[in-house]
């Protein structure tokens, strides 16, 4: 026998971090792929959880976290051979989050004085703010050549912000650009291979893609892999957008596992009440409904092994230049460039 239904609605703050066509987006996917899009829990709140996961907590996952932190560090004079010897490079990161993975590039470039700038893009003026903040820190003398902007990079805004002031580096050479996806950020997405297709099509010939993910390597796969897990893990953030929508974390519980048709660890939320969620969209109000045994996608992630990353990457339109594995197997870079 189940609770009396639950009707709420989102919180203040929900409003204030999304737009009118963010909310709108959000009610179309609850209502059609019952999911709350992961990427829009960067804003608002969410964006709190990153500027906590500036320390990494876990001891257990130390040497993962630490291959996405480096990785682009370590193998910065390979992917320096990939641009001409006479180029700077411009970094335009995607999504940039904390910075870490790409500050000791950032380094790197620096100490060779090859580094044209760097431009981040994001939807979340919260993790801007973030990332300027630590780039100001670790180079005080290099504000200057930071640039933060706020768009999708998914949509119009990338060709807007790899395109803009595009002018040539110190000794007249044209700059070339690293386009940074760390941290398996194309992954999230219910659709990787138009996200990636999209950022294909925005760049040009002599532009490099500089992914860092997690692959599956067929070892030390979690149990959640063969049978659903109940109760986790799953990361706070996960929980935000369920938590702006009012929508109590009684009265759900959180299930971790693997899709195997689409080859995706996914965490989910199963409904134990009834629940209606109205929302506020000026003359149209919109409601979606929950009932017990319905779920909610929280979180997805592609986890593709190196060759099905690399046959996506070649469908997409990009040619793999460079694909080497962490100190943990599982995190890997791969460079990649437009094929002809």
């Amino acid at each position: 026998m189940h609770g009396q239904r639950h009707a709420v609605s989102p919180h203040e703050n929900f409003y204030r971090a999304y737009s009118a066509p963010q909310v709108d987006a959000i009610v179309d996917a609850l209502g059609h792929r019952a999911e709350f899009p992961y990427e829009l829990t960067y804003l608002g709140d969410g964006s709190e959880m990153w500027r906590a996961g500036e320390v990494p907590s876990d001891p257990g996952r130390a040497p993962m976290l630490s291959d996405f932190d480096t990785l682009l560090t370590r193998h910065a004079e390979q992917l320096l051979a990939l641009a001409p010897s006479s180029s700077p490079v411009r970094i335009v990161d995607l999504g940039p989050g904390t910075t870490r993975p790409v500050r000791g590039l950032i380094r790197h470039l620096l100490d060779r004085s090859r580094l044209a700038g760097y431009r981040a893009i994001d939807i979340s003026a919260e993790i801007l703010e973030l990332a300027g903040e630590n780039l100001r820190v670790d180079f005080p003398a290099h504000a200057e050549r930071f640039e933060l902007c706020r768009g999708d990079f998914t949509g119009p805004d990338l060709a807007r912000v790899l395109t803009a002031g595009n002018t040539p580096g110190h000794d007249g050479a044209d700059p070339v650009r690293f386009v940074v996806l760390a941290g398996g950020t194309p992954y999230n997405f219910a659709e990787p291979a138009r996200v990636l297709s999209h950022v294909r099509h925005a760049m040009s010939d002599h532009d490099v893609l500089l992914l860092t993910l997690r692959i599956d390597t067929g070892v030390d796969r979690p149990p959640f892999m063969d049978e659903v897990s109940v109760g986790g893990p799953y990361k706070p953030q996960q929980l935000v957008g369920l938590d702006l929508l009012a929508v109590d974390r009684s009265w759900y519980v959180t299930e971790t596992g693997f899709d195997r048709v689409r080859s995706e660890v996914f965490v989910r939320a199963r409904f134990v009440e009834p629940v209606t969620v109205s929302f506020d969209v000026g003359d149209d109000p919109r409601t979606v409904s929950f009932e017990p045994g319905d779920t909610v996608l929280v979180w997805r992630y592609l986890y593709h092994d190196s060759a099905a990353v690399a046959d996506q990457l070649t469908r997409c339109g990009f040619r793999v230049r460079l694909f080497e594995h962490g100190q943990d197997r599982q995190v890997v870079l791969v460079a990649a460039t437009p094929a002809p």
